[in-house]
């Protein structure tokens, strides 16, 4: 990594089919419903706890098929430095919530320039 930018702010945990994961509660993330029309919206941390949604996960290297993991809040830091690469707004950063040689990725989001969008999982394929 070439720039890496770092900053202090709360946390959020989140279990991510049932795999724990700690991010900023500014950040957003890739949620969809796996029995809908597969449609990935990108929505808020903070607009997620109680509501259904299940996290897009997918391999950007090894997965040719779509998976889903349910989201829950488990718990918040007040104050975490935190260490991430430098991204443009609405870029998104992969982010393996399994290990092993082929892990699951969860996306999220730092900046996004309307309150939601979108993404074409074709593109990513």
């Amino acid at each position: 990594l070439i720039f890496l930018e770092s900053f202090s702010a709360p946390a959020m945990v989140l279990e991510i089919g049932g795999k724990e994961i700690t991010m900023p509660v500014d950040w957003s993330l890739a949620v969809g419903d796996s029995g809908g029309a597969g449609e990935i919206e990108i929505l808020p941390l903070t607009s997620l706890n109680d509501r259904g949604f299940e996290a897009f996960l997918f391999n950007p290297l090894t997965s040719y098929t779509l998976n889903w993991g349910p989201v829950k809040i488990t718990n918040f830091y007040n104050d975490v430095k935190w260490y991430f690469p430098k991204m443009k707004n609405g870029q998104l950063l992969a982010t393996p919530i399994t290990d092993g040689k082929d892990p699951l990725c969860a996306y999220f989001v730092k900046d996004i320039s309307r309150q939601s969008e979108m993404i074409d999982y074709g593109a990513l394929i």
